[in-house]
């Protein structure tokens, strides 16, 4: 009794016959044993519309066909088979008779088409089979076949040498092995001295082997011998194998033959592997060691086994490069292969990266975190029960190097804002191609900052990345090579602008809180843990990979600008998901007092240069014009920031003596400057103009400076920024001088 299923092949069958009685002939269905068995179709196919050509299989001018159709058809895919054994040599023709149909099935089986679809598959090969196009030029060849009979597996993982003779021959090493698989390393040429480590005997072939590898030993060698391998280096190869397998183990032997490829292009070897079993490998061994020249026993016993044993292939799971294209090849990813990485943290955000960094191909990775595993981070973090107690760095160099073995891995229990004061230790860290911050650490940022502030040279590009307090939101930064500043300072650039950018406002408070509920910490052991976030592992690591992938594909854009972006992961409805921000470079001046670096933003110069224009355009050529900076000074870092500059107030007075900048309205620029940049963004001084003269301070702006800081109730800050604008506003020449009122003390 048939299936519902295999009833509805019969039908389709028969509606297939009716429309193409010429082309298709039902002959013969053999109904299923049993329930569960499969049902058998025997058909006749009209060949003779086909083009042949050299090289293609010589099809009849009606070629019998045998369909083996599962019981659970269309789910499970049909078989088909030639009644005859005439093809077997053919590629695609596997047991001498199977029609390889399918080279993908679970990507080209179409359930729903049924048997319409698979016939119009059938046919479309038996016409490319006849022209000699089974491998079209350009497609993947279809490598041969050697029926794995072992349940082991054999990874190669280096490229294989390219015979130029009759055939290469000599030995792989076998770096890693288990009882379910090895792994084979570098290729050792015959006439290299062999080394005494594990090794599998190879021989690799400049030609073709049969579609369908032979079964037995004595098959084998005697394919190989009409290639042109002798079968005196035949026994002398697998003996030298035996004599490099330990006991209890298992000879391994590998064989290429140019097969592998696209076809019309450079062929490239196919390998199959096979072994001996541990009985037969100890026995040619033992006969090996007690050869003489009287007694060749070894040879007696290899040719008694190679005339009566199986092949015993095993399955190839290739690794090689030029074999298998990496599948994240065309993801951002592919940026960090071969790369060298400093990372510094190794708690939430760096142990997910390093794994995400090593599966990418990096060439090294030095790790950096002063913290252990504690039972309370496994929820979230990249380790287990079992490395509680462990170092973060020394953890995560555990799992990278288990999960990509042979990257190199250096790893340091060390406090990184310390580290980066240690002129050794910093050199050590920023021997990379990148350096990526993931430990959230205010003194880490305020001490690279400072490194880059006093050497002011080209450093490795840096990636920061935070989490927010329930880890739904995250925030990546990318200083580049030749950047002014560093992580800080981007951070305070990306405060900045988010107020001013569509969606930015939630990321402002998630970031920079003012809302008191938000600024509460949370400790997950009271009064004995750090504060942190709240976040799954889930969370973490979905927003760690898109920082990590956003970072490479800023990198890889190789474009020297500042780089923020700000990632909404909680799924809510109405919010924007994303911002991304780019920083113009700033205009730099030296502060000429107290050598304090002064960063214009692009925004404050081109405000400046507008109103010296103005000024130019409206006013007598000399006419001073001048107005009001903002920004912030760091007394620690020695920086000036000038985030915006303002024109003159409207109570200034100008002429070609002297500015003499106002105050009216200035309080309240003053006090929305600060409101909108929560406190990053405050009067810093003035800027006027010399037109047409150097930028040198004047009598009246150091006596003007005298008067301000020398009296406290007149003016309360610390220091007063003074910007000269000389020349003119196409050609400005520009000074700067920072004030400070312990320049004015009284003694």
């Amino acid at each position: 009794m048939k299936s519902e299923g295999q009833t509805w092949a019969v039908a389709q069958l028969g509606e297939i016959t009716a429309v193409s009685p010429e082309a298709f002939e039902l002959l013969e269905v053999i109904d299923p044993a049993g329930e569960n068995e499969g049902m058998t179709v025997v058909v006749s196919v009209n060949c003779k519309p086909f083009e042949r050509r050299e090289g293609g299989i010589p099809l009849k001018a009606r070629e019998r066909l045998r369909i083996s159709v599962p019981w659970d058809f269309p789910l499970e895919r049909p078989t088909v088979n030639f009644t005859h054994d005439r093809y077997g040599a053919f590629s695609h023709v596997q047991w001498g008779s199977s029609i390889c149909v399918h080279q993908a099935p679970d990507v080209e089986w179409q359930a729903t088409r049924g048997m319409f679809g698979f016939m119009q598959r059938l046919g479309e090969w038996l016409r490319a089979g006849a022209a000699g196009e089974l491998d079209p030029v350009g497609m993947p060849l279809h490598p041969p076949v050697a029926y794995p009979v072992a349940n082991f597996r054999v990874v190669p993982t280096q490229n294989a040498p390219e015979p130029t003779e009759t055939y290469w021959s000599g030995y792989v090493e076998i770096t890693r092995e288990a009882s379910h698989a090895a792994e084979l390393g570098r290729w050792i040429e015959k006439s290299e001295e062999v080394p005494d480590i594990r090794l599998a005997s190879v021989i690799l072939l400049p030609t073709t082997m049969p579609f369908e590898y032979p079964t037995t030993v004595w098959d084998l060698i005697v394919a190989l011998m009409e290639r042109g391998v002798s079968l005196t280096m035949i026994r002398l190869l697998m003996t030298i194998g035996v004599l490099r397998t330990g006991e209890g183990k298992c000879a391994i032997f590998v064989l290429g033959a140019a097969m592998r490829g696209v076809s019309g292009g450079r062929l490239l070897q196919h390998l199959a592997c096979w072994r001996m079993d541990v009985a037969q490998t100890d026995k040619l061994r033992a006969a090996a060691i007690a050869r003489t020249d009287d007694n060749p026993i070894d040879e007696q016993v290899f040719y008694a086994w190679a005339f009566e044993a199986k092949v015993e292939w095993c399955r190839v799971l290739e690794d090689r490069p030029e074999i298998v294209e990496r599948r994240d090849s065309v993801s951002p990813a592919a940026y960090w292969r071969g790369k060298s990485v400093t990372l510094m943290g190794c708690g939430a955000i760096g142990s997910a990266v390093a794994m995400i960094l090593a599966k990418a191909g990096v060439a090294k990775l030095r790790l950096y975190d002063n913290n252990v595993v504690t039972p309370g981070v496994l929820v979230r973090q990249g380790f287990d029960r079992r490395q509680i107690a462990y170092t973060k760095s020394s953890a995560t160099k555990v799992n990278v190097e288990v999960a990509v073995p042979g990257i190199n891995v250096i790893e340091a229990h060390a406090n990184v804002a310390q580290a980066l004061t240690d002129e050794v230790k910093r050199a050590e860290i920023f021997d990379a191609d990148v350096v990526i911050d993931a430990t959230a650490s205010a003194s880490v940022a305020a001490s690279m900052e400072l490194h880059f502030r006093r050497h002011p040279i080209p450093h490795p590009p840096v990636v920061t990345m935070v989490l927010g307090h329930n880890a739904d939101r995250g925030l990546v930064t990318l200083t580049t090579e030749a950047s002014v500043g560093a992580t800080q300072d981007v951070d305070r650039r990306t405060k900045l602008a988010l107020p001013r950018t569509t969606g930015g406002a939630a990321f402002l408070e998630e970031f920079w809180p003012v809302d008191p509920s938000r600024r509460a910490i949370f400790q997950p052991e009271p009064g004995c843990s750090s504060p942190t976030f709240r976040g799954s592992y889930a969370d973490v690591l979905a927003l760690s990979a898109l920082m990590t992938n956003v970072a490479a594909r800023w990198l890889g854009a190789d474009q020297d600008m500042h780089r923020a972006l700000a990632v909404d992961a909680s799924c809510n409805q109405g919010r924007r998901p994303e911002v991304e921000l780019a920083f113009a470079p700033y205009f730099v001046l030296r502060d000429a007092i107290h050598a304090y670096q002064v960063r214009f933003s692009h925004e404050a110069m081109t405000s400046v240069l507008a109103w010296t224009r103005r000024s130019e355009r409206t006013q007598a050529d000399r006419t001073e014009t001048g107005g009001v900076l903002f920004g912030q000074v760091d007394e620690f870092l020695k920086v000036v920031w000038v985030d915006e500059a303002s024109g003159p107030p409207p109570d200034s007075d100008a002429s070609p003596d002297a500015f003499v900048c106002g105050t009216a309205g200035v309080a309240a620029l003053h006090r929305e400057k600060i409101d909108r940049s929560r406190g990053s963004t405050t009067f810093v001084g003035m800027w006027h103009t010399h037109p047409k003269a150097l930028p040198n301070p004047s009598r009246t702006d150091l006596g003007a400076m005298q008067m301000l800081l020398s009296d406290k109730d007149t003016f309360q800050g610390r220091s007063f920024l003074m910007l000269i604008l000389g020349g003119t506003s196409k050609r400005p020449i520009l000074s700067a001088g920072l004030f400070e009122r312990g320049d004015y003390a009284q003694d």
